[in-house]
Order: C-alpha cells, then structure tokens, then sequence
C-alpha cells in the first residue's frame, strides 16, 4: 500500500521575481483521503535560514489561484495533493542549490478510519514551473 509523501522536487512559488514560498506537493496514498492538512517547508545554508507554512486549500498572495482540483479533500481520482506555502516573517529566500526538509500533518480516512497521519522528508527546490491546475 502506498503511503502519501512528498514529490522529490518541488517548485518555489513566486509573484513575477519575488518568492512567496514553496508549492508542497505529492501522490495521495492508495484509499486514502486526506481531509485536511498543513505543511512546513524549511532550509538553513549558514546564517541564510528559510521557512515557509500552509494549509490546504488556503491560497497564498502571490502565487497561483487554487483549482478545485487543489483544494482537499485529496483522494483519488485527483492527481496529488497539493500546499501552498507562505515565507515566514523575516524568512530569508529558499536557495535551489541546497536540499530543504519538508513536513506535513493530515487527517486521513482510509476504510472508514480517520487517523491524523505525519510524514516528513528531504526534498529538492527548483524554480517555478507551469503545473496543471
């Protein structure tokens, strides 16, 4: 049974030049339903510290408007589940050369139970691209 987790690459969200966060994004879990969730997104590169947080469904100023599509609950037949992020006060920029750690919290139902499910990995940044909505 696959479990949710993170895609490997996610991209950063911005407003034209200007980094608003990251677009946490990955596969939902064979039978799963995630009915909401948040997720944190966090980098440190010596003193360079970033950090961003979202909740699902919640769209951040700046980046993409949210499809029905990207709004939970997640469960198939959706292609992901999908968090838009918001730097923190006095975050600094997410760099793409360095790995950042990624973390998520959700309800899920699978079969009728509700469990709160947490998973967290290493992930790479890239700049944005068009993904579908």
């Amino acid at each position: 049974m696959a479990a949710s987790k993170f895609f490997e690459q996610l991209p950063l969200l911005k407003d034209a030049d200007n980094q608003v966060g990251v677009c946490a994004m990955g596969p939902i879990g064979d039978g799963d339903k995630l009915i909401w969730m948040r997720a944190w997104v966090w980098q440190q590169d010596g003193d360079n510290l970033a950090a961003s947080a979202g909740e699902a469904g919640q769209h951040v100023a700046g980046a993409h408007p949210l499809s029905d599509e990207q709004k939970p609950p997640f469960e198939a037949p959706k292609p992901r589940w999908m968090v838009q992020t918001k730097l923190e006060k006095e975050s600094a920029q997410f760099i793409t050369q360095k790995p950042a750690l990624v973390q998520a919290i959700a309800l899920v139902e699978n079969g009728g139970t509700r469990t709160i499910v947490q998973w967290g990995q290493a992930v790479t940044l890239h700049e944005p691209q068009h993904h579908p909505h």
